[in-house]
């Protein structure tokens, strides 16, 4: 192999992956700017925990990482800091600190903003469709081993696919989006009925 031969090899090893690599960033900065474009969503929710589906409902949240589930038996509540569990039938609410780096606590914007300056980010394709794919740096200490991200025409977020330190999969799905919505503050905080059990997990 001559020396222009084995120059093109070695461009083409450099090559290759760069690209891969650009592919993956330049589709996180299509969903970044679509996120920058809206101020709120609404969607429909679905969550399955090892390919069972556990949870089914209308979620909504806002850039400033207020969120609202509304399930069948109870209502989640985020305004960015707090998070209030409120189980209707048995009439008690759990209230806790919202904690940054945990993958059960859906938010798009972690996915998107947050998580991927801690991790490498790639572009993956399955069954001809492509999706981010990010997998934490060691010093990083997410809570995750990876998260494939999928998104639709639009740039929207369709699924996250999250795989747990423990193994477990964790699936997320979304589908029909409405944006800027009037949605008051008052819809991300909770304030118990009378009579409901308060158990409060702050320091």
């Amino acid at each position: 192999m001559n020396k222009f031969s084995k120059s093109f090899v070695f461009l083409l090893l450099l090559i290759v992956p760069l690209n891969a690599q650009n592919n993956g960033n330049e589709l996180l900065q299509a969903v970044q700017k679509k996120y920058r474009s809206y101020n709120n969503m609404t969607a429909e929710f679905k969550q399955s925990l090892n390919g069972k589906s556990n949870l089914t409902g209308i979620i909504q949240f806002t850039k400033e990482g207020k969120l609202r589930l509304e399930l069948k038996n109870s209502t989640i509540i985020s305004d960015g800091k707090n998070l209030w569990n409120y189980n209707k039938s048995q009439k008690k609410v759990v209230i806790s600190t919202v904690s940054p780096d945990d993958p059960s606590f859906f938010s798009p914007e972690k996915f998107i903003f947050g998580y991927p300056s801690k991790s490498a980010v790639s572009l993956g394709k399955e069954d001809g469709q492509e999706f981010l794919v990010l997998v934490p740096n060691k010093q990083s200490n997410l809570d995750f081993k990876n998260a494939k991200i999928w998104v639709n025409k639009e740039n929207l977020i369709s699924r996250i696919l999250v795989e747990t330190l423990s193994g477990a999969l964790m699936d997320f799905q979304l589908t029909n989006f409405r944006l800027n919505q009037n949605l008051p503050d008052a819809k991300f905080t909770f304030i118990p009925p009378e009579g409901t059990n308060i158990i409060d997990l702050r320091k």
